[in-house]
């Protein structure tokens, strides 16, 4: 009878201390199962980041560096990096809360692609913060397939989360870049040079800004221009962006085709275009043409002045009554008080033309298909067809 009330009670003390046990082992590590930010601190301390590291599973790596001239892009020797996707992404980052432990079995972890980024199998990101307080680093899953949020683990920790966010990085180098180049207005462009490699060079030019007339030289006997690609390529220069960039000194030198925009208002920038492996390079160039800005200047100064004689001795005609209060004033049709002098204004373009000349200096662009395709035409292509 004592036997069996023994054995029974080392039964119940074998079964205690394997339940203990088990517990301890399952058990998340200390702190983990608090609720609370991804990254505690993150919020408070964006204005003092130094350095954000973005590693993808596979090596693509874009290090992104506070400079004394702001963010650059170490991938891309220091070209500026997109300095309001990067704050937007690190403010983003700074309120993500985890919502759900998930597990802590490294063997599971590839199903929410938190594993270390040295694993055979990794396809997460790891995000490296530096600066303002003690480093901070996250790694970042796959995105949750029944909602919002992302799975996380921070690395060195067991635990994985769910964030309420979806905070996957940009994983391509190149799109942390900054990649506005230039900005031209297509109706300031009034000449244009094309000079296609190994083959004769033409010309499309019109007599005035905002001119709706395109003429193309040399042209068979009657034979009209095209406009719709003279409008193309005109506006070739409006909203200019990169997809990629390396200095010029990398680039390898091609025989391409070469071009050359003239503004009304002085600017030119001339252009050489290449393709190699599956993208159209740029290289850029930005000179001032102080004469004819002076001339184009003075014309527009004294075309404001005489409508403003015009103005001042028309008979006024109070008709205050029957004016509609949501019709703008004449005044507000004639150019700002503050538009400058002839020498102001000329200073004016003259900055942005240097402005843009030390964009260019020494590097090379990659461009999009569908720009470099406008550049591509055949001097066939701005023939329009005979009526």
């Amino acid at each position: 009878m004592v036997s069996r009330t023994l054995l029974r009670l080392a039964l119940v003390v074998v079964v205690v201390i394997l339940a203990v046990w088990l517990s301890t082992r399952r058990a998340p590590e200390s702190g983990d199962l608090a609720l609370g930010p991804v990254l505690p601190g993150l919020s408070e301390r964006v204005n003092a980041v130094q350095q954000v590291t973005i590693q993808a599973a596979g090596g693509n790596t874009a290090t992104l560096v506070r400079g004394d001239a702001g963010w650059v892009l170490r991938e891309r020797h220091d070209w500026p990096a997109d300095t309001g996707k990067l704050r937007d992404y690190l403010l983003r980052l700074g309120v993500t809360q985890r919502i759900e432990a998930k597990t802590q079995r490294p063997e599971s972890y590839p199903r929410l692609g938190v594993q270390d980024l040295d694993a055979a199998d990794a396809n997460g990101a790891r995000i490296d913060i530096l600066g303002g307080g003690e480093p901070l680093a996250l790694i970042v899953g796959q995105n949750n397939p029944q909602g919002h949020g992302s799975y996380v683990r921070v690395p060195g920790q067991a635990q994985s989360w769910l964030a309420d966010l979806d905070i996957a990085p940009e994983r391509q180098v190149e799109n942390w870049l900054q990649r506005d180049l230039i900005d031209v207005d297509p109706r300031r462009i009034v000449g244009i040079r094309v000079q296609p490699a190994g083959k004769s060079a033409f010309t499309l030019s019109r007599t005035a800004v905002d001119d709706s007339h395109w003429q193309l030289a040399p042209i068979p006997a009657k034979r009209g221009t095209a406009q719709a690609p003279a409008e193309a390529i005109a506006g070739f220069l409006q909203g200019l962006r990169l997809d990629d960039v390396e200095p010029a000194a990398d680039a390898e030198a091609l025989d391409g085709d070469r071009m050359q925009f003239d503004t009304a208002d002085g600017l030119q920038v001339t252009l050489s275009l290449w393709q190699r492996d599956d993208k159209s390079w740029v290289r850029l160039a930005a000179t001032f043409d102080e004469a004819a800005a002076t001339a184009y200047v003075g014309a527009q100064v004294a075309a404001e002045q005489k409508a403003r004689e015009q103005q001042a001795h028309e008979p006024q005609v109070d008709d205050a009554a029957n004016t509609d209060a949501s019709v703008p004033p004449a005044a507000a049709e004639q150019p700002a008080a503050d538009a400058g002098s002839v020498e102001e204004r000329v200073a004016k373009l003259r900055e942005q033309a240097h402005a843009a000349a030390a964009r260019f200096d020494g590097w090379v662009f990659a461009i999009s298909p569908f720009k470099a395709g406008n550049l591509r035409k055949p001097h066939t292509d701005y023939i329009a067809e005979a009526k």
